[in-house]
């Protein structure tokens, strides 16, 4: 059951990665364009790191906050919780919060969050406002150290 689940892990991240660089190459296409720039000012687009601007208002947060529920025993949890030693480990400063709560009142933005969030995997992890889904503890590394 186990092998399963770690199985499940690993198909899950590689969906992530592949939707990560389709997402990346679309940007890539749309940023050639001069009404694509005119919209990066709205929608930042993915950070080198691979995360996606969720919430300008989280920008002064100095700890990762990584979305896992408390005592949970899924795999995802457990991947949680690694992340977290791994960050500690680092001298990164996080946390694990079963949950965020963030208001939109653009519908703009809520379209914007909504086309990055769709294939999310878990743990969701947050540096600096900045979102992404189930990240290494390097890549989570690079985007707190890139000050974004």
């Amino acid at each position: 059951m186990n092998l399963l689940k770690i199985l499940l892990a690993f198909i899950l991240v590689i969906l992530a990665l592949t939707l990560v660089g389709k997402v990346r190459q679309k940007m890539e296409v749309v940023g050639a364009t001069a009404t694509a720039s005119a919209n990066r000012a709205q929608d930042p687009g993915l950070s080198p790191a691979g995360f996606f601007l969720l919430s300008r208002d989280d920008a002064k947060n100095p700890r990762v906050t990584i979305m896992s529920p408390p005592n949970c025993p899924s795999s995802e949890a457990q991947l949680a919780q690694a992340l977290a030693a791994s960050l500690t480990s680092a001298g990164i400063p996080c946390e694990l919060k079963p949950g965020i709560d963030f208001q939109f009142h653009d519908p703009a933005e809520v379209e914007r969050v909504n086309k990055y969030m769709a294939n999310v995997a878990n743990p969701l992890v947050l540096v600096r406002g900045w979102a992404r889904g189930n990240p290494t503890a390097l890549d989570v590394i690079a985007q707190y150290r890139s000050g974004l």
